[in-house]
Protein backbone atom coordinates (compact mmCIF):
# COMPACT_ATOMS: atom_id res chain seq x y z
CA UNK A 1 0.00 0.00 0.00
CA UNK A 2 2.84 2.39 0.87
CA UNK A 3 4.57 1.55 -2.40
CA UNK A 4 1.33 2.22 -4.26
CA UNK A 5 1.01 5.61 -2.53
CA UNK A 6 4.61 6.40 -3.53
CA UNK A 7 3.87 5.50 -7.15
CA UNK A 8 0.63 7.52 -7.24
CA UNK A 9 2.36 10.48 -5.58
CA UNK A 10 5.23 10.29 -8.07
CA UNK A 11 2.78 10.32 -10.98
CA UNK A 12 1.08 13.39 -9.51
CA UNK A 13 4.51 14.94 -9.01
CA UNK A 14 5.33 14.33 -12.67
CA UNK A 15 2.09 16.01 -13.75
CA UNK A 16 2.85 18.97 -11.48
CA UNK A 17 6.57 19.01 -12.26
CA UNK A 18 6.60 22.59 -13.57
CA UNK A 19 4.90 23.95 -10.45
CA UNK A 20 7.13 21.88 -8.12
CA UNK A 21 10.24 22.99 -10.01
CA UNK A 22 9.16 26.64 -9.77
CA UNK A 23 8.74 26.29 -6.00
CA UNK A 24 12.12 24.60 -5.54
CA UNK A 25 13.97 27.15 -7.69
CA UNK A 26 12.36 30.25 -6.16
CA UNK A 27 14.79 30.59 -3.18
CA UNK A 28 17.77 30.43 -5.57
CA UNK A 29 16.28 32.92 -8.03
CA UNK A 30 18.48 31.87 -10.93
CA UNK A 31 18.61 29.29 -13.71
CA UNK A 32 20.11 25.86 -13.05
CA UNK A 33 21.67 23.56 -15.65
CA UNK A 34 22.15 19.89 -16.37
CA UNK A 35 25.43 18.60 -17.76
CA UNK A 36 24.52 15.30 -19.42
CA UNK A 37 22.10 14.26 -22.19
CA UNK A 38 19.87 12.51 -19.67
CA UNK A 39 20.21 15.28 -17.07
CA UNK A 40 16.81 16.82 -17.74
CA UNK A 41 15.03 13.47 -17.51
CA UNK A 42 16.95 12.56 -14.37
CA UNK A 43 15.97 15.84 -12.72
CA UNK A 44 12.28 15.44 -13.57
CA UNK A 45 12.39 11.86 -12.24
CA UNK A 46 13.92 13.04 -8.95
CA UNK A 47 11.31 15.80 -8.60
CA UNK A 48 8.53 13.26 -9.18
CA UNK A 49 9.96 10.80 -6.64
CA UNK A 50 10.48 13.56 -4.09
CA UNK A 51 6.86 14.65 -4.46
CA UNK A 52 5.80 11.00 -4.20
CA UNK A 53 7.84 10.56 -1.01
CA UNK A 54 6.25 13.60 0.65
CA UNK A 55 2.81 12.52 -0.60
CA UNK A 56 3.15 8.99 0.82
CA UNK A 57 4.88 9.94 4.08
CA UNK A 58 1.62 10.15 6.11
CA UNK A 59 0.80 6.59 5.06
CA UNK A 60 4.29 5.40 6.03
CA UNK A 61 3.79 7.13 9.38
CA UNK A 62 0.40 5.45 9.81
CA UNK A 63 1.81 1.96 9.28
CA UNK A 64 4.74 2.72 11.60
CA UNK A 65 2.27 3.70 14.33
CA UNK A 66 0.24 0.55 13.69
CA UNK A 67 3.44 -1.48 14.07
CA UNK A 68 4.24 -0.05 17.53
CA UNK A 69 0.60 0.18 18.66
CA UNK A 70 0.58 -3.25 20.40
CA UNK A 71 3.36 -1.98 22.69
CA UNK A 72 1.18 0.87 23.95
CA UNK A 73 -0.22 0.28 27.47
CA UNK A 74 -3.84 1.01 26.56
CA UNK A 75 -6.03 1.95 23.66
CA UNK A 76 -6.84 5.61 23.36
CA UNK A 77 -9.85 6.59 21.22
CA UNK A 78 -8.74 8.57 18.20
CA UNK A 79 -5.04 8.00 18.96
CA UNK A 80 -4.13 6.95 15.42
CA UNK A 81 -5.78 9.96 13.83
CA UNK A 82 -4.30 12.36 16.39
CA UNK A 83 -0.75 11.05 15.97
CA UNK A 84 -1.02 10.99 12.18
CA UNK A 85 -2.40 14.53 12.07
CA UNK A 86 0.31 15.75 14.47
CA UNK A 87 3.02 14.11 12.36
CA UNK A 88 1.76 15.74 9.15
CA UNK A 89 1.48 19.14 10.85
CA UNK A 90 5.01 18.89 12.27
CA UNK A 91 6.31 17.78 8.86
CA UNK A 92 4.70 20.78 7.15
CA UNK A 93 5.97 23.18 9.82
CA UNK A 94 9.50 21.78 9.60
CA UNK A 95 9.68 21.88 5.82
CA UNK A 96 8.10 25.35 5.74
CA UNK A 97 10.66 26.61 8.24
CA UNK A 98 13.44 25.17 6.09
CA UNK A 99 12.02 26.64 2.87
CA UNK A 100 11.22 30.14 4.13
CA UNK A 101 13.95 30.67 6.76
CA UNK A 102 16.93 28.30 6.70
CA UNK A 103 17.29 27.66 2.95
CA UNK A 104 17.27 31.35 1.91
CA UNK A 105 19.81 32.08 4.66
CA UNK A 106 22.09 29.31 3.40
CA UNK A 107 21.81 30.39 -0.23
CA UNK A 108 22.43 34.03 0.71
CA UNK A 109 25.59 33.04 2.59
CA UNK A 110 26.91 30.90 -0.25
CA UNK A 111 26.09 33.55 -2.85
CA UNK A 112 28.40 36.03 -1.08
CA UNK A 113 31.39 34.18 -2.53
CA UNK A 114 30.51 35.06 -6.13
CA UNK A 115 31.93 38.10 -7.95
CA UNK A 116 32.11 39.62 -11.41
CA UNK A 117 34.90 37.19 -12.26
CA UNK A 118 33.45 34.16 -10.46
CA UNK A 119 29.86 33.16 -11.25
CA UNK A 120 27.89 30.15 -10.04
CA UNK A 121 26.91 27.51 -12.59
CA UNK A 122 24.71 25.29 -10.45
CA UNK A 123 23.73 21.87 -11.76
CA UNK A 124 20.27 20.36 -11.35
CA UNK A 125 21.65 17.37 -9.41
CA UNK A 126 23.62 19.47 -6.94
CA UNK A 127 20.77 21.89 -6.31
CA UNK A 128 18.16 19.15 -5.93
CA UNK A 129 20.33 17.31 -3.40
CA UNK A 130 20.97 20.54 -1.53
CA UNK A 131 17.28 21.54 -1.33
CA UNK A 132 15.79 18.14 -0.53
CA UNK A 133 18.41 17.60 2.17
CA UNK A 134 17.17 20.77 3.83
CA UNK A 135 13.46 20.10 3.46
CA UNK A 136 13.45 16.44 4.49
CA UNK A 137 16.00 17.06 7.25
CA UNK A 138 13.89 19.75 8.87
CA UNK A 139 10.69 17.76 8.36
CA UNK A 140 12.18 14.78 10.22
CA UNK A 141 13.80 16.90 12.95
CA UNK A 142 10.44 18.49 13.75
CA UNK A 143 9.05 15.01 14.56
CA UNK A 144 11.03 15.03 17.83
CA UNK A 145 8.11 15.94 20.16
CA UNK A 146 5.97 13.20 18.64
CA UNK A 147 8.75 10.61 18.99
CA UNK A 148 9.35 11.46 22.65
CA UNK A 149 5.62 11.37 23.39
CA UNK A 150 5.41 7.92 21.76
CA UNK A 151 8.31 6.69 23.91
CA UNK A 152 6.63 8.16 26.99
CA UNK A 153 3.40 6.33 26.11
CA UNK A 154 5.28 3.02 26.11
CA UNK A 155 7.39 3.72 29.17
CA UNK A 156 6.99 6.79 31.34
CA UNK A 157 9.91 9.23 31.10
CA UNK A 158 10.70 11.32 34.15
CA UNK A 159 11.06 15.06 33.66
CA UNK A 160 14.23 14.94 35.77
CA UNK A 161 15.89 12.52 33.35
CA UNK A 162 14.86 14.64 30.36
CA UNK A 163 16.35 17.75 31.95
CA UNK A 164 19.57 15.88 32.77
CA UNK A 165 19.97 15.02 29.06
CA UNK A 166 19.51 18.63 28.01
CA UNK A 167 23.23 19.37 27.65
CA UNK A 168 23.65 16.33 25.43
CA UNK A 169 20.68 17.43 23.34
CA UNK A 170 22.42 20.76 22.73
CA UNK A 171 25.57 18.96 21.59
CA UNK A 172 23.57 16.53 19.44
CA UNK A 173 21.61 19.44 17.92
CA UNK A 174 24.85 21.12 16.89
CA UNK A 175 26.10 17.89 15.30
CA UNK A 176 22.81 17.26 13.46
CA UNK A 177 22.78 20.87 12.23
CA UNK A 178 26.35 20.53 10.96
CA UNK A 179 25.39 17.37 9.04
CA UNK A 180 22.08 18.55 7.60
CA UNK A 181 23.18 22.08 6.69
CA UNK A 182 25.90 21.65 4.06
CA UNK A 183 27.42 25.09 4.68
CA UNK A 184 30.23 26.08 7.05
CA UNK A 185 28.28 29.13 8.22
CA UNK A 186 27.81 28.99 12.01
CA UNK A 187 24.78 31.28 11.91
CA UNK A 188 23.10 29.05 9.35
CA UNK A 189 23.76 25.98 11.50
CA UNK A 190 22.24 27.77 14.48
CA UNK A 191 19.08 28.28 12.43
CA UNK A 192 18.59 24.49 12.66
CA UNK A 193 20.19 23.80 16.05
CA UNK A 194 18.15 26.35 18.01
CA UNK A 195 14.72 25.07 16.82
CA UNK A 196 15.82 21.52 17.67
CA UNK A 197 16.67 22.55 21.23
CA UNK A 198 13.37 24.45 21.49
CA UNK A 199 11.51 21.39 20.21
CA UNK A 200 13.11 19.37 23.00
CA UNK A 201 11.90 21.95 25.53
CA UNK A 202 8.38 21.76 24.08
CA UNK A 203 8.57 17.95 24.29
CA UNK A 204 9.45 18.15 27.99
CA UNK A 205 6.47 20.43 28.61
CA UNK A 206 4.09 18.14 26.68
CA UNK A 207 5.34 15.03 28.49
CA UNK A 208 4.93 16.78 31.84
CA UNK A 209 1.33 17.70 30.96
CA UNK A 210 0.53 14.15 29.79
CA UNK A 211 2.08 12.53 32.88
CA UNK A 212 0.27 14.91 35.23
CA UNK A 213 -3.02 14.17 33.48
CA UNK A 214 -2.43 10.40 33.77
CA UNK A 215 -1.67 10.73 37.47
CA UNK A 216 -5.01 12.46 38.07
CA UNK A 217 -6.77 9.65 36.22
Amino acid sequence: MCVMALIIGSIIGYLLRDQVLSILIRPLNQTIFYTSPAGGFDFVLKISLFFGFVFSLPLFTYHTIRFIEPALPKKVPGLMFTVLLASVILLVIGMSFAYFVSLPAALYFLNKFTSDEVKALISTTEYFTFVTRYLIGFGLVFQLPLILLAVNAIKKISIKSLLSFERWVIVASAIVAAILTPTPDILNQLVMAVPLVLLYQVSILLIWIVNMKNKRN
